[in-house]
């Protein structure tokens, strides 16, 4: 795992990301992930106040930035998304002690749709997507058959049907990595009508895994975890896709959009995202909540 100062990160990228065989899609780009404060790291539950103290610049990720890569669902130019369909922010952080990578999206949608009649076709209603390969392993070399799995997919599509909500690729059958689990945590909720237009708030904490073995029989002292430190850049990638009326049969012409942060279709990681060094503003929020609890803490006392 290569660190990069400062000084040496800008040059650095422009010659790692110089080619798409190197698997950085899109090219030349950047996305920031912003480190929390360990008394700060946002908690899983849906609600979206706990990002409020992240900077606008450089970390949020809006629909300028994102991608329709397919032309069969909607043929339009990147950012060329029109906002009373649907309209999105990502966020992306960490923590270091933690060891944690933090995703959180909201999405509005002026219809949301839930009704597919299998419930493990996720793809067939709104869905969320969160790709992680942590060391940026070439798109072309991700998840080869026979070889340990290097790039996660974690997938999502809410509220559940008949309770199933969640999903996992490759390796889609282990009970150790759910939500609910040390590796991960899901949290969801909206506003509006939870079938209409609606706005939906998606939270998503990781740990990040490099390499497990890619089999139903694959045990947690078989995965190994990435370990995220300042300036690393590491691969991720996140989708919205979005229906607007209910398919039995669906095909890609069945989608209202399909929205993701990279060029190449969904299901992998290849975005460049940075690990920032900690923000002054967070640092001082951080001291002041410890000051807050501390006196809290001693008023408690008498």
């Amino acid at each position: 795992m290569k660190k990069l100062t400062k000084l040496g990160l800008a040059a650095a990228l422009v010659t790692a990301m110089s080619s798409m065989a190197f698997g950085h899609a899109p090219p030349g780009e950047l996305y920031f992930a912003v480190q929390f404060p360990d008394n700060l790291v946002p908690t899983m539950d849906g609600d979206l106040s706990d990002w409020d103290i992240v900077p606008i610049d450089p970390y949020t990720i809006r629909n300028d930035r994102l991608y329709s890569p397919v032309a069969e669902i909607q043929p339009v130019g990147r950012g060329e998304i029109d906002v009373s369909d649907i309209n999105i922010r990502h966020i992306m952080g960490w923590n270091e002690n933690a060891n944690k990578l933090y995703v959180m999206s909201e999405v509005f949608d002026n219809i949301h749709n839930a009704d597919r009649e299998n419930p493990a076709a996720f793809w067939q209603d709104d869905a969320w997507e969160v790709e992680v390969n942590p060391d940026h392993t070439p798109t072309e070399e991700h998840n080869l058959e026979g070889e340990p799995a290097n790039n996660f997919s974690y997938k999502w599509a809410v509220p559940p049907v008949e309770g199933s909500y969640q999903y996992y690729r490759p390796v889609s059958a282990l009970e150790w990595l759910v939500d609910g689990s040390e590796w991960v945590s899901f949290g969801w909720g909206f506003d509006g009508e939870q079938f209409g237009e609606s706005t939906y708030r998606y939270e998503l904490a990781i740990t990040p895994i490099t390499s497990l073995p890619n089999d139903a029989s694959a045990t947690p002292d078989q995965a190994v975890v990435f370990d995220l430190g300042e300036n690393e850049i590491i691969h991720t990638s996140i989708t919205v896709g979005d229906f607007d009326e209910a398919c039995t049969e669906c095909v890609l012409e069945s989608y209202q959009g399909f929205w993701t942060m990279s060029p190449e279709m969904c299901c992998t990681g290849t975005n460049d995202v940075v690990l920032a060094e900690m923000e002054p503003s967070l640092m001082e929020e951080a001291s002041t909540a410890v000051d807050v609890v501390s006196w809290g803490q001693i008023k408690a006392a008498y």
